[in-house]
């Protein structure tokens, strides 16, 4: 993997550090802080687990589809 490293006009530049890494050759997505809610921010199954656990897999689905990825391993 290819990282390149940054250093932005008007940042102060040290040999020792950079202010950006850029790293190329595999594509990461990192989603966090899915909950049990409907696009309106209501709560989904109140009180049955299983329920709120498939609207959670429900919103990671969407959110991995808004940044073009699946649950699809190749």
């Amino acid at each position: 993997m290819a990282v390149s490293l940054i250093d932005p006009d008007g940042f102060v530049r040290h040999p020792l550090y950079h202010h950006v890494a850029v790293a190329s050759g595999s594509r990461q997505v990192h989603i966090a802080g899915q909950v049990a809610w409907d696009e309106h921010g209501n709560l989904v199954a109140p009180g049955d687990l299983s329920g709120q656990v498939a609207q959670v897999y429900r919103n990671v689905a969407r959110a991995l589809e808004a940044a073009g990825a699946t649950f699809h391993v190749t």
